[in-house]
């Protein structure tokens, strides 16, 4: 039977599922419209925010959501608002498509491999975690599919895929649900410009 950490990790990454939904928007409705629905959810969730950590309110349901190291701080959701609405702002359609899904399902996939299978913890002389390589492999494996799917590029693929990898897994302090979907978007669009016009 899962742990109760593997069900929280479960329920807590089933949130940013919406990054289907923004891809969705995005696809029919345009980039002005998406934009405006992020900075709407935006503004709710710093509202909301003010008030748990300002006035000391449990808001009903959103509390749960939370990490123990996110008690006194905002959540992962602002971090991950900011990061689809930078990728989406900078990167061309299908390079901030799959930022942002790698964002969700490579994160997720590496949590509950993690969680489940992971065994070798070799980062932690490198990047000062708990890590796992298989947790590692298989958001690698997640992302590279992702990138394949939505970009069509191998090498695009490849390079997103890598990338997002290596900060899920390097990044300790800064909320990944930022720099993922900014660092694979940011190095899979300077690697789709060097291959259209080198």
């Amino acid at each position: 039977m899962p742990s109760r950490d593997v069900i929280f990790e479960v329920l807590r990454k089933s949130v940013h599922l919406v990054s289907v939904l923004i891809v969705l928007i995005y696809e029919f409705y345009g980039k002005e419209a998406i934009l405006w629905v992020l900075m709407l959810f935006l503004v709710t969730v710093l509202i909301l925010e003010y008030f748990r950590l300002e006035q000391g309110m449990k808001i009903p349901f959103f509390y749960m959501m939370y990490r123990e190291h996110e008690a006194d701080s905002c959540g992962g959701h602002i971090y991950f608002a900011l990061g689809a609405i930078a990728a989406i702002s900078l990167f061309n359609k299908e390079i901030a498509y799959a930022a942002i899904l790698m964002t969700t399902f490579g994160d997720l996939a590496a949590a509950l491999i993690g969680k489940f299978y992971g065994k070798k913890r070799i980062f932690k002389q490198i990047f000062k975690n708990d890590k796992s390589l298989e947790g590692s492999a298989s958001e690698f494996i997640i992302d590279l599919l992702i990138g394949l799917v939505i970009v069509g590029d191998p090498f695009v693929a490849l390079v997103m895929a890598f990338f997002a990898t290596l900060t899920e897994t390097a990044v300790n302090q800064i909320d990944d649900n930022l720099v993922i979907p900014i660092f694979s978007g940011f190095f899979g669009q300077i690697t789709l410009f060097l291959l259209v016009y080198l």
